[in-house]
């Protein structure tokens, strides 16, 4: 009896040991399975990832950034791009403006180190020598269609034998901003309508009288450097006075008119300038008129959030730029380029066409703070500022670009025109050289470059 009771016990627990197993080997099996299916998944969202990654193309985009107005539109619409090109990223990389540093120069070593950027901001002043060294690509199946909406002058300026090499993307131009602070103490309201302009003479004893009553260290601040000596050329045009002839193939520069403009330059840096405000001198131009060191600075409307920001202690105005015989300012504005090199053209070209739309460059001048390069973009603009007025200076103001002026900044040889002024301004700013003497090195310089 006892013996068939431990067989029963016995029987009982192979019974139980065997379930035991059974159990152990379906858990291990769903567990496997589990596993399993997880690394399959695992492997299908990578699958899906590699591919993503495959059709999406990122273009580098170099630009600067003056002003905080369009560093905010420039990372708007990039957002706005890739949203709407969820297969095309942007790597944007900010620099310092052209004036601060060998923007271009870096540009030139990477285009011809096949480590071009796919996009890159580029003024109009130097379209026309990237062009004519082949070192941009052509998109006039991008601007053409619309070429009939661009500012022609601004059209002409990223043109080259009859091709388009650059997106006009804005222009902008050059008035006098003003310490009102300072010009309330002397009693002096500058004018507010373009035909009362200060003259010259009437501009300088302004300046001088900033000084003489000690409100500031200078009278006047120039945003120029020696990338940006073209923006004394209005000085020029003012006086009838021109750098090249009308057919743009010789010097014009040793002319009573041109001499008499150099003598004023002279005059206004060395009386009522800082030293640091040469061409080639490390003055922040900016700061000089922030802190209340300069009570005047030619300047562009890009500058005004940036005064509205920082003009904590002063009041602050603007208007137009010195007349001599009639008014003239400043071409000014950027535009867009992709290298020939670019390895993802379609995808740069497609980022211009967006930054070229009206909608789109209607955002970028409101936001940054410029007058738009499409003509088909109509007011009223919605600038914010605290006083958005203001930039209905600036566009009167544009409206006095001579077009000689601009067929001269846009010839393919103007790079290296700009840098014989720039080194011409600053041996007679800073090394003694007379006005005279400087119109006929100019003069030879500019021959020399325009017969090479």
């Amino acid at each position: 009896m006892r013996r068939k009771i431990l067989l029963k016990k016995s029987y009982q627990r192979i019974v139980i040991n065997t379930l035991m197993i059974l159990v152990l080997l379906i858990m291990g099996a769903c567990a496997a399975k589990t596993t399993g299916d997880s690394e399959d998944s695992k492997n299908d969202q990578q699958g899906i990832t590699d591919k993503e990654n495959r059709n999406t193309e990122t273009i580098e985009f170099v630009y600067w950034a003056a002003a905080g107005g369009e560093e905010e539109a420039f990372r708007n619409l990039i957002a706005d791009f890739e949203a709407a090109n969820p297969n095309i990223k942007v790597k944007a990389q900010q620099v310092p403006p052209p004036q601060q540093g060998d923007y271009y120069t870096k540009i030139r070593t990477r285009i011809a180190g096949n480590d071009a950027p796919d996009v890159f901001r580029v003024q109009y002043q130097m379209i026309g020598e990237f062009a004519s060294q082949d070192a941009l690509l052509d998109v006039s199946d991008v601007v053409g269609p619309t070429s009939d909406k661009f500012h022609p002058s601004l059209l002409t300026a990223v043109s080259l034998n009859n091709k388009i090499y650059g997106l006009p993307h804005h222009t902008d131009t050059l008035a006098v901003f003003y310490n009102k602070t300072y010009l309330d103490k002397l009693g002096i309201h500058p004018p507010t309508r373009i035909e009362k302009a200060w003259t010259w003479e009437e501009m300088l004893s302004v300046a001088k009288k900033i000084q003489d009553e000690k409100l500031a260290s200078y009278g006047i601040a120039f945003n120029w450097k020696e990338s940006s000596a073209y923006r004394s050329l209005p000085f020029f045009f003012q006086n009838g006075a021109t750098l090249l002839t009308s057919d743009l193939k010789q010097a014009n520069v040793n002319t009573p008119e041109a001499i008499e403009t150099l003598r004023f330059l002279k005059k206004m840096f060395e009386r009522y300038m800082s030293e640091g405000n040469s061409m080639k001198g490390s003055d922040d131009i900016n700061l000089l008129f922030t802190s209340g060191k300069a009570g005047l600075l030619v300047s562009g409307n890009w500058m005004i959030p940036k005064w509205e920001e920082e003009m904590k202690n002063y009041e602050w105005g603007v208007t137009y730029m010195p007349v001599k015989k009639s008014p003239a300012s400043d071409l000014g504005g950027n535009a867009l380029a992709i290298p020939v090199n670019s390895k993802h053209p379609e995808a740069a070209k497609k980022f211009l066409e967006f930054m070229g739309e009206k909608e789109n460059m209607k955002k970028f001048v409101e936001q940054g703070l410029f007058l738009p390069a499409r003509t088909d973009i109509e007011g009223p603009l919605d600038y914010r500022l605290n006083n958005p007025d203001m930039m209905n200076l600036f566009i009167e103001q544009a409206s006095t670009v001579p077009e000689e002026l601009a067929r001269t900044i846009t010839i393919p040889q103007f790079a290296k025109i700009n840098q014989a002024l720039a080194e011409s301004l600053e041996a007679m700013f800073k090394m003694g050289l007379s006005p005279e003497e400087t119109a006929e090195t100019l003069q030879e310089e500019i021959n020399s470059i325009l017969n090479d």
